[in-house]
Formats: C-alpha cells, sequence, structure tokens
C-alpha cells in the first residue's frame, strides 16, 4: 500500500496562498462585475430618458401641427372670402386670378369653398350670399377689412393715421 507524503509547511503556505489570491480575484472579479451591472442599468435607464423625451418631442411635433394646419384652414378661409368679394363685384376668374398671381383653377375652387360656407353661414345665422360671409369673415392677413364698399386698412398698433 502506497502511503500518501506528507505535505510540508512550505506546500501547506503556497496553497494558502494561493487560496487567498484565489478569493482576491473572485472578490476583484464579483466587483467588477457588480460595476458592469451598474453601467448596464444606467445604460438602461438612459434609453428609457430617451425614449421618453422622443414621445415628448412627437407629442408637441403633431399639436404643433394640428395648429399650424388650423391656422392654415383659418387663412385660405380669408382668401376665399376675398376671393368671393371679388367675384361678387362681377371680376371673372381669370381677372382675379391674374391680379392675385394665381391659377384660375385655385380661384375657381377658392370661389366654390367661399360659396359653400357663405350657405352655411347663412344657414347658421339666417343670413346668406357669398359677400355677406366675406364681410363677416372680417379681415384679411394683411389687415385689410374686406367689404362691399371695399378694402380698407385697419390701423396697426403704434402707427400713426393718415399725415
Amino acid at each position: 500500500m502506497a502511503t500518501k507524503p506528507k505535505r510540508t509547511a512550505q506546500e501547506i503556505a503556497a496553497r494558502k496562498r494561493a487560496m487567498t489570491r484565489a478569493l482576491e480575484l473572485n472578490s476583484e472579479r464579483r466587483k467588477r462585475e457588480e460595476e458592469l451591472t451598474g453601467l448596464a442599468a444606467d445604460f438602461l435607464m438612459t434609453r428609457e430618458l430617451e425614449a421618453d423625451v422622443r414621445g415628448r418631442l412627437e407629442e408637441q411635433i403633431a399639436a404643433l401641427r394640428a395648429q399650424a394646419e388650423a391656422e392654415c384652414v383659418r387663412l385660405r378661409e380669408q382668401g376665399a372670402a376675398v376671393v368671393a368679394v371679388m367675384v361678387a363685384r362681377g371680376e371673372g376668374a381669370g381677372r382675379i386670378a391674374g391680379r392675385l398671381g394665381v391659377g384660375v383653377g385655385e380661384v375657381r375652387l377658392l370661389r366654390d369653398e367661399g360659396a359653400v360656407r357663405g350657405q352655411a353661414a347663412g344657414r347658421r345665422d339666417g343670413r346668406g350670399g357669398e359677400v355677406g360671409a366675406a364681410v363677416r369673415e372680417g379681415a384679411g392677413p394683411s389687415g385689410a377689412v374686406v367689404g362691399v364698399a371695399g378694402p380698407s386698412r385697419a390701423p396697426v398698433a403704434g402707427e400713426l393715421g393718415p399725415v
């Protein structure tokens, strides 16, 4: 039977050093894993915050787009009201188009939109007609007050009257 050789003090000390070193390495590895886990959590949190910011941005863009669309509709209605007044004064679509610098088709489209809106306004308030609707629409984007008697410029704040 073979006997196991006894360990010497040097071997025991070497084993202790190896175990101590292994524990240190495991501790360092664990610490590094914890740091990496923390960094990964930070990264994931920034991604979530980025998605939140993009979501808010998309909401703001949608709100601005809706606001701009509403403003465009309002301005188009004012343009149609001006065309309606010109038509009511007996101007033809070709002459109106030339004066406004747009195509005849657009003038006709605006004229028809103004007529439809004028009829709808007449049903709402009992008054009808394109001219009445155009006058009720108020001032155009340039500040000109549209009326049957002719356009006049509305005074702007801080502006002097006729000299």
